[in-house]
């Protein structure tokens, strides 16, 4: 039966009891849905009724609760705060600012209030934190903000007492901070941005700490867990205490860290923050901040705002109110911001914008008072100065000119912004009041009531909704008839209209249009809409200066002129406008080009002065060229005059202006060049010539390149003619030829005329032909190795030589296989195997070149080294045909030319043989690859660049590592080298250049920095190390000659040297005995320097010296510290401390043991401490049964020795229980047990446990009775021969005792008389006889003890049938020190055997029936004495309500703790089990690579011995792997870390490096784990590991594998990477458990108890249940025992039996 079984049975016995149910009858218990319970639950109305549909007897009120979800709290806020158009945070924020206001209201100092917006997960999860130094909050008052709904105004009335609302005293502008009002928003903004608040709070005056948690979460458990969901607790703690804070919100132990020193504040911390308010506060800091200081602006900036013109205006009445915004992120760094910073809010900008202000009041009919200013934006010339708000739809018009006003003024906003006790209720404005509207006839301008802006500052009278988003009715209460408007003036209306008219006139800069001359289209604008119509005016008006056409000034860089004055509308007459237009003549006018220009009228100068103009004119006129001068390249003038070949190039500068063909042909030329202001070619600007340069020079034919032939057309054979040879230049000029010319004349074969004597040949007969060689015109060519080659099929070919120009050629026989006489036709085939084919004309190579100081011509296919970065200019290229002529360029083969490094070429360059400029690439790499091509390649030019360095230009410094430990040094090396501009490197640096080298830097160690030349030209620097020197970036100048280069290095904490202890008691440090240690030790790990150097696997111990130091009562040989913090400190908390002398602080880390601090400690012994009790008594005194004790004198003793008079007497108990005895110790007072034997009598202390026992011996009393050892059964004996029916006793001991039944007759002898006698007052008639027909028989007495083994009474001996007969047995003994009683055992006697034998059955039944009565009833009693039942009852059933918890508690650990997922299913003796069920990792990155490690291991067997790995392996056919531990032998002793020989480091490691095998936690024998990881090492990550198996090989140690916390392996062999040296995620993989938290044992130890506890209540009401139930059973028994012996019986028998027996009943 389970617990709730259990109580639903005890609930039924109290139903019996309470409702005097009788025991036979049956009830059901149901709901009043007439359902029936098996279970009780607490506050459930029940029926106790007969059965299940039985009929209710009268009404019944059932007790119901209807208490709001709790989704009316948490979701409160969800849609509260979203308006269209507008963000929600802030106005959320703003309700948090509200409260802290309230709270600083009462400040005489500073008013501080801080928005920490924490998204930095280093500090843990997301939150937002407001603070404040207010007045703080009672517990009392905590529990009232978390109540929904309880407003200030209901406080006073409600059941919290102690808070009543007061209003306050009148202010200027209603700034009394009252703004905390309806006990909701606090709520609503918490839980509309996150889903749980912090709410922290320590109240004036008060010492205490009160925490409250409000958490979305938490009540959802409670729901499930059927708890009162509005029931909480309040935390009460001392300041700085951070214990029950997570790892998770491990940002709040720094703000609590801050509590020390505080009067009072308040601390408002929300978590659970959506990642869309995280987004909108990192993304859009600056809105939501401009947006707090516009609603806070009067509290920020004082009564008058933020007005930066004037500062005497500004108030100091108030105190200061800071509200201060950090957000703090990962990247960047904080942003802080004092939102009395922001500058750019509504309100800063209508204040500095405005001129004027109109200050009103209004009064309603509730005394509603309402103060409210207007301030005037006047137009100044070109633009409205009304604020534009950034929020506002309203947007100018894309095609508004320049000369139309910027915006218009304040549009379609309204006038009045709200404020309700100082803060801007943002939702609600007005648009205007009746007086400060435009009537009908005024004579100001509409524009002028578009240009004032308003605030209204109410007071507390007027309603606001619960968000404080909007009035609830303010604009009705204010335009009703009753409100009372005044401004000194009762008529506010004139008053208005009069300081309106004012500012106008004063402050607005408008322009009078006078003189209308007509409406014009101007159809140079751009926009169509805007070019018509354009009113033509002939005169201005503008800030008092009147401005006709003719000579005016206007901006500084144009003067001229005014022809007109434009105004854009339908205007005829004169009129005030805004904007306008003036179109001008620009004068000089030899000075301009564009002689008229169109300005805005706002751009005229009304400062310039005709003196100011002329000088300007003259600056003007300066800036005109006056000559033009001519540089040539060189090397390569050009004299005046001068003589050149043609296409000789002019240089650079003429290049670009005339085309080739110019330069090629013959003749004299003129250059002028022309200097020009624009890309138009004209050459005249304002009327006036600009400069010229004229060039004259002579252009004639070049050097000879080509000829042609003249020859007459017909020539006659045999007679001699001349060959005239005509030379020409490249471009076909003539020219004279080049001396020593040899001209060589050669002809050239044409084709080739054969003949043969005959057209057959006959088979076997050779075959003669005629060859002569003829040239175009059919005549005989003669040329010297000239030959002809004939070639028949099937024959080899025959070659003649044919010089003459004739030959005759035979051909080799012919022999063909002829069949059946038919003939064979065969074809012969004459050719010349040498044939000159004559170069044409066509373009086949081109040449690239470089003009620069010196010709660099571009070969095909070559590299070219150049500086990178620079131009390869002034290329050019050169075509040439078949005869390597040079092609001249035309414009169709310019436009074939086609370069791969620009797509758009300028033809006008490619006509004259220039390419464009090449720009090299900036970083030195691999070659690149350039082409010129001629029609798609067909002929093309390539060439390679090479981009080579630059001259150096700075020093680049490369690190192999960012950060470095104090006194480490830095692994590796810093390079540096030269690099030019573009950063490529420049080798310049030498060996001797290292010495050349310096290095400067704060805390720099310089002597261990050593310079090294590397190969590649770079410098590496070594030995970098810092001493003491805070941690921190550190800037590391290194120098070489002129150059120098900053780096930054990351210095961090040195290596955990020590341990310092930073916070603790004081000292000297003084505390009494077992009080303990109030205040914890902190202490922090340092490194050598004292910096902090937090390292997560550092463990620390506090040893006392000596070790006889104790806590409590267990010997203090260290106690464990709570886990360190990301600071890496660590806090100890001692308690109950014994002893004395000195505790010492100690770490260690990774093995190595960390010196700590020591503390003396004195400690004083407690007068005031009971530690010893001291009992003196008569020692020789004698202990009787159930006598007296003796006196007992108890002293109390202190921790001093001295006697002890201030404890409760009540306190002092004394307990007594029998040696031997499994009950409780018994509280007696004088009594001695009544039960002899020994005794343990404790004297103790309650109010500490002190405590004393002494054993004693209670001895019997004095003897007065001779009774059985055990109780007797009534004998039955009858009239008959048998002797089994005469036996009265058999085996029967008798004892002389005392009054309680001890023996107390060990000195006593005699002898004991036996004899018959019927009950007192009967007189008998015969009595029976014993054996032998005796009366009497005696039995010796022996140390008060007889032994009678059987005494019966006589065959057929005499008596009365159904008689009852008394057995006397009298003891007589010599000298006895009382009387002693006889011992009386009644019998009956029957003549009946037959029927008088079911009576004896019937009549033992009956005598153990009564005894157990008696005994049952005891029981009972006692059961009652113990506790009172329903005390029982709750206790059990709260008992069951903890139990719950804690195993809800300790299921959970269960689920979430990491558990391997191997099924184990081998077990035995033997058998220890799988590998991956044998260790725990705590580490989850650990867990996860060293099970990867072991993925092959994890599933194998181990066991102890050979013998059942063997017996395993055969029962699994071979399938399962098995391991025994006593086959493995492995090296004996723990071998250090490879870096670590002789007990010193060879280097210091990065990466934290252990052996992986210290990670697991394994309760069995730690050679398994040493054989499957070996020296295998863990380390942090994938470089460090790397770097330290580098560190370790090169000093010519074996390094082993090495795993990284990231999953990646570097093998012992050295090799890593690729998929099988990467880990996969640890959900793919079969993983170490993790270990139960210690929390976990914790919680089983208290559940052990509770339920044992709980037991032994439910077995006190187990026992109380079964002795009823006995109880009713032995009833049942006698009443059928009674009728069974009624029937027997006879009538006097009845009457005796009546008269012996009576029934004990009991009630429960």
């Amino acid at each position: 039966m389970g617990k709730e079984g259990q109580f639903l049975k005890v609930f039924i016995c109290m139903c019996y009891f309470e409702f005097a149910v009788p025991s036979h009858e049956t009830f059901v218990l149901t709901t009043t849905d007439r359902i029936v319970v098996d279970d009780i639950k607490f506050g459930e109305t029940l029926y106790l009724l007969r059965a299940k549909d039985q009929d209710l007897p009268a009404s019944v009120n059932e007790e119901v609760k209807f208490v709001p979800h709790y989704n009316t709290l948490t979701e409160c806020g969800t849609n509260e705060y979203f308006t269209e158009g507008q963000k929600s945070l802030p106005c959320a924020l703003a309700e948090l600012v509200d409260n802290a206001l309230s709270a600083t209201a009462k400040n005489t100092g500073l008013r501080e209030i801080e928005i920490r917006v924490m998204f930095d997960r280093t500090f843990g999860k997301p939150a937002i934190i407001v603070l404040d130094n207010g007045c703080g909050m009672t517990s009392k008052q905590l529990n009232n903000w978390a109540v929904y709904r309880l407003s200030k105004f209901t406080r006073d009335n409600s059941l919290f007492e102690g808070e009543g609302y007061v209003f306050p005293d009148p202010v200027p502008l209603s700034l009394n901070s009252d703004i905390s009002f309806f006990g909701v928003g606090g709520k609503r903004a918490c839980f509309h941005m996150g889903n749980a608040v912090r709410m922290i709070s320590k109240p004036v005056g008060s010492p205490d700490i009160h925490e409250l948690v409000l958490s979305k979460e938490e009540f959802q458990k409670k729901e499930q867990k059927k708890e009162d969901v509005y029931r909480g607790t309040i935390l009460n703690r001392r300041p700085g205490d951070f214990s029950h804070i997570t790892e998770e919100e491990r940002f709040l132990r720094k703000i609590i860290s801050e509590e020390t020193g505080k009067n009072s504040f308040t601390v408002v911390v929300i978590t659970g923050v959506s990642h869309d308010h995280i987004k909108y506060l990192k993304e859009d800091f600056d809105e939501w901040t401009r947006e707090l200081a516009h609603i806070y602006h009067y509290y920020i900036h004082g009564v008058n705002g933020n007005c930066k013109t004037d500062i005497s205006q500004r108030s100091e009445n108030l105190p200061r109110i800071d509200i201060l915004v950090c957000l703090i992120t990962i990247i960047p760094s904080p942003r802080t911001i004092n939102l009395r910073q922001v500058d750019d809010d509504m309100q800063t900008q209508y204040i500095n914008a405005a001129t004027d202000t109109f200050e009103f009041r209004a009064e309603t009919m509730d005394h509603g008072i309402v103060e409210g200013v207007l301030r005037y934006h006047p137009f100044l010339y070109d633009r409205e100065t009304y604020p534009k708000d950034p929020y506002d739809d309203y947007n100018d018009d894309d095609d508004e000119r320049e000369s139309t006003a910027i915006n218009q003024a304040r549009g379609k906003r309204d006038i009045f912004e709200c404020y309700w006790n100082g803060r801007l209720i943002p939702y609600t404005t007005i648009s205007d009041f009746d007086w400060c509207q435009r009537k009908r006839g005024s004579n100001l301008p509409p524009q002028c009531y578009n240009r004032f802006s308003g605030v209204l500052f109410t007071d507390g009278k007027f309603m606001v909704n619960a968000n404080k988003l909007k009035f609830m009715k303010l604009e009705k209460q204010l335009k009703t008839g009753d409100t009372i408007f005044t401004s000194g003036n009762p008529n506010i209306q004139k008053e208005f209209t009069r300081w309106l008219q004012n500012c106008h006139e004063k402050f607005d800069k408008e322009v009078r249009f006078i003189g209308y001359k007509e409406t014009v289209t101007r159809p140079e604008l751009e926009t169509q809409k805007k070019q018509y119509p354009w009113a033509v005016f002939s005169s201005i008006e503008l800030d008092g200066k009147r401005y006709d056409t003719g000579k005016t000034k206007t901006p500084q860089i144009l003067y001229g002129s005014v022809i007109n004055f434009l105004l854009y509308g339908n205007h005829q007459e004169d009129l005030f406008a805004t904007g306008g237009e003036v179109k001008i003549k620009r004068e000089p006018e030899g000075l301009y080009d564009e002689m008229t220009k169109v300005i805005p009228i706002t751009k005229i100068d009304r400062t310039a002065t005709d003196e100011s103009i002329k000088k300007h004119i003259e600056s003007e006129r300066k800036k005109l060229p006056e000559h033009l001068k001519v540089d040539w390249p060189e090397g390569n003038p050009l004299p005046k005059n001068a003589v050149l070949l043609a296409g000789t190039p002019l240089g650079i500068l003429l290049q670009l202006v005339f085309c080739a063909e110019n330069l090629r042909s013959l003749g004299k030329y003129t250059l002028t060049l022309n200097a020009v202001l624009n890309e138009n070619g004209a050459t005249v600007y304002g009327g006036r010539e600009l400069p010229s340069y004229v060039h004259v020079f002579t252009i004639k034919e070049g050097n000879a390149e080509r000829f042609t032939v003249r020859l007459s057309s017909s020539q006659r054979v045999g007679v001699p003619f001349d060959i005239n040879l005509k030379m020409e230049d490249c471009y076909g000029h003539p020219t004279k030829p080049p001396p020593q010319l040899q001209p060589e004349l050669q002809w050239n074969p044409h084709s080739l005329n054969v003949e043969s004597n005959t057209d057959s040949v006959e088979n076997g007969n050779p075959v003669c032909f005629m060859i002569e060689v003829h040239d175009e015109a059919g005549n005989i060519t003669a040329k010297s190795k000239q030959e002809v080659r004939c070639q028949i099929r099937g024959l080899p070919s025959v070659i003649k030589d044919c010089s003459t120009g004739k030959a005759e050629l035979v051909s080799v026989p012919i022999n063909r296989e002829i069949l059946n006489g038919e003939q064979q036709i065969l074809q012969a085939k004459f050719d010349m195997p040498e044939l000159v084919v004559m170069p044409s004309n066509r373009i086949c190579r081109m040449e690239l070149f470089c003009k620069s100081k010196e010709m660099l011509v571009l070969r095909n296919n070559e590299n070219i080294d150049w500086q990178a970065g620079g131009v390869l200019e002034n290329l050019f290229y050169k075509l040439y045909d078949e005869a390597a002529r040079e092609v001249p360029i035309t414009a169709e083969i310019a436009s074939n030319i086609k370069v791969t490094w620009k797509r758009d070429i300028d033809q006008r360059d490619l006509l004259m043989g220039k390419l464009p400029d090449l720009h090299v690439s900036t970083h030195v790499q691999e070659k690149h690859y350039y082409e010129v091509s001629y029609r798609d390649k067909n002929v093309s030019s390539c060439f390679k660049i090479v981009p080579c360095p630059d001259e150096p230009a700075q020093l680049k410094s490369t690190l192999t590592q960012s950060t470095l430990k104090l006194g480490e040094t830095l692994s590796g090396h810093i390079k540096l080298q030269l690099v030019d501009k573009y950063d490529n490197v420049c080798k310049k640096l030498t060996p001797m250049c290292a010495q050349l080298f310096s290095v400067e830097a704060e805390g720099l160690d310089k002597s261990e920095i050593k310079f090294k030349w590397n190969r590649g030209s770079s410098i590496g620097v070594m030995g970098i190390r810092f001493l003491s020197v805070s941690p921190g970036p550190r800037v590391i100048c290194f120098s070489y000659k002129h150059f120098t280069k900053q780096v930054i290095l990351q210095v961090t904490p040195g290596m955990p040297f020590q341990l310092k202890l930073v916070s603790g008691p004081e000292q000297p440090l003084q505390v009494l005995n077992c009080q303990g240690i109030p205040t914890p030790f902190t202490v922090q790990l340092c490194d050598k320097w004292g910096n902090p150097s937090p390292d997560k696997n550092l463990t620390v111990e506090m040893k006392p010296s000596p070790e006889t130091l104790k806590v409590g009562f267990r010997k203090l040989t260290h106690v464990e510290s709570q886990p360190m913090d990301s600071e890496g400190k660590v806090c100890f908390t001692i308690n109950n401390l014994k002893g004395s002398y000195i505790l010492k602080f100690k770490g260690s880390l990774n093995g190595k043991s960390i010196p700590g601090p020591s503390v003396d400690l004195i400690l004083l012994p407690d007068p005031n401490k009971p530690v010893n009790l001291s009992v003196k008594y008569d020692k020789h005194a004698r202990f009787p049964a159930g006598g007296t004790f003796p006196d007992f004198s108890v002293t109390v003793l202190s921790e001093e020795g001295s006697q002890m008079k201030t404890f409760k007497p009540e306190d002092l108990s004394m307990s007594l229980w029998e040696k031997g005895s499994a009950t409780q110790p018994e509280t007696v007072r004088e009594a001695i047990p009544k039960h002899a034997g020994e005794y343990t009598v404790e004297f103790a202390l309650q109010s500490n446990k002190t405590e004393d026992q002494l054993r004693t011996r209670v001895v019997a009393n004095e003897p007065i009775k001779l009774e059985p050892e055990c109780q007797l059964e009534t004998p039955v004996v009858f009239h008959c021969i048998d002797i089994s029916n005469r036996i009265l006793v058999e085996n029967v001991t008798l004892k002389i005792m005392d009054q309680h039944g001890n023996p107390a007759g060990q000195d006593l002898n005699g002898k004991v008389l036996i004899s018959m006698k019927c009950p007192d007052g009967e007189i008998p008639r015969s009595l029976p006889l014993f054996k032998d027909k005796n009366s009497h028989v005696q039995i010796s007495l022996k140390e008060g003890t007889v032994n009678i083994d059987s005494l019966a009474i006589s065959e057929n001996s005499p008596g009365e049938n159904g008689r009852r007969y008394i057995l006397l047995f009298r003891p007589e003994v010599t000298m006895p020190p009382t009387s002693l009683s006889p011992f009386e055992l009644p019998f009956y006697f029957y003549n009946d055997a037959e029927n008088q034998q079911k009576r004896c059955e019937l009549m033992r039944r009956k005598d153990r029936m009564s005894e157990a009565i008696k005994e049952t009833k005891k029981s009972l009693n006692l059961i009652r004495e113990k506790k009172d039942m329903y005390v029982i009852f709750f206790q059990i059933k709260e008992i069951a309500e903890h139990l719950k918890q804690k195993n809800l508690e300790v299921e959970k650990i269960e689920k979430s703790i990491r558990v391997c997922s191997i099924p184990n299913q081998f077990s035995g003796p033997d058998i220890l089990g799988m590998v991956g069920h044998l260790a725990f990792v705590a580490d989850d990155d650990a867990a996860r690579v060293i099970s990867w490690h072991l993925q092959g291991d994890m599933d194998c067997v181990i066991t102890t011995t050979t013998q059942a790995a063997q017996k395993l392996h055969q029962k699994t056919m071979g399938n399962q792997q098995v391991m025994p531990l006593d086959s493995i032998l492995l090296h004996q002793g723990s071998r250090p870390l490879p870096h670590i020989k002789h007990g010193r480091e060879l280097f210091k490691p990065t990466g934290n490096p252990v052996f992986a095998k210290d990670l697991l936690i394994y309760p069995h024998k730690e050679s398994l784990f040493k054989n499957l990881l070996g020296d295998t090492i863990l380390m942090d990550d994938f470089n460090s590991a790397t770097n330290y198996r580098k560190e370790v090989v090169e000093k010519g140690i074996f390094c082993p594998t090495i795993l990284t916390r990231k999953g990646d392996r570097v093998s012992g062999r050295g090799k890593f990477g690729g998929k099988n040296n990467r880990a996969p995620s640890i959900d793919q993989l079969k993983v170490f458990g993790a270990p139960l938290p210690p929390h976990y044992y914790t919680l089983k130890d208290q559940i052990e108890a509770e339920k044992e506890l709980n037991d032994h209540k439910l077995t006190t009401f187990d026992e109380m249940l079964q002795k009823d139930t006995e109880r009713e059973k032995i009833d049942k028994e006698l009443e059928e025992i009674e009728k069974e012996l009624g029937m027997l019986f006879t009538f006097s028998d009845l009457i005796y039996f009546k008269f012996c027996v009576t029934h004990t009943t009991f009630s429960f």
